[in-house]
């Protein structure tokens, strides 16, 4: 059915001044974000996060939200990204994907969820197919918007190291916003901190690139289970 607004052209004639300007109509900027919504590469579990859906239960958990939504609300005119980090079940996937989904749906522009341990298996499967492993990698480092989710679940490798290495990098001299979750510590040096598994460099860089928020509180799907 045409657009009744366009008539099917995707266009619209505006006069401001009288000076007439050409604009897309809603109905392309709404075809837009579906195509770019559907191509997001955000799971299915976490396509219906929204930020009116995730409740705080504690004060990081709160402020996690408010950082989340000032970024959705200044995108694209950002100056660092955001990286979520704290115990599992606390909603930082949920925070990043709402931001990612709101971005799309409501401004119409592209981004891209990642997984990393996701990410780093489909770059070993390359190695014995005919898939590039520099367009796989590219397609990560080049997206305008990233979600880097569960950044340090995978194993400690020093070729794991490599490649976040190298996606951060990229990100950090093209001024790209990032945002990333993980479970890794930022608050203390310990087995389990940012600093311990990747080098200082890479968290150097984090450090410039993204606003470091701690998400704490319970887990959200035990309290589901219980």
């Amino acid at each position: 059915m045409e657009c009744q607004i366009c008539g099917g052209s995707g266009w619209i004639i505006e006069e401001i001044n009288g000076r007439r300007f050409a604009k897309r109509c809603r109905c392309q900027f709404e075809s837009f974000s579906r195509t770019y919504l559907s191509s997001s590469g955000i799971p299915a579990r976490y396509k219906s996060c929204k930020f009116k859906n995730y409740s705080p239960q504690t004060p990081y958990q709160l402020r996690a939200l408010k950082f989340c939504r000032e970024f959705f609300f200044l995108y694209p005119f950002v100056e660092r990204g955001i990286l979520l980090y704290g115990p599992p079940g606390t909603g930082k996937t949920h925070l990043a994907a709402a931001t990612l989904r709101n971005i799309i749906e409501y401004k119409g522009l592209k981004g891209t969820f990642c997984d990393f341990r996701n990410l780093l298996i489909e770059l070993k499967n390359s190695f014995s197919s005919s898939e590039s492993t520099g367009e796989i990698l590219d397609s990560v480092r080049k997206a305008p918007l990233l979600v880097l989710d569960d950044v340090g679940a995978e194993r400690n490798t020093e070729w794991a190291k490599e490649i976040l290495g190298e996606i951060i990098n990229y990100r950090y001299t093209q001024n790209l916003p990032t945002i990333i979750t993980t479970n890794l510590r930022f608050d203390l040096y310990t087995d389990d901190s940012f600093s311990a598994k990747f080098d200082t460099r890479t968290e150097s860089r984090l450090y410039d690139m993204c606003k470091i928020l701690k998400v704490e509180g319970d887990d959200r799907r035990k309290k589901n289970y219980l």
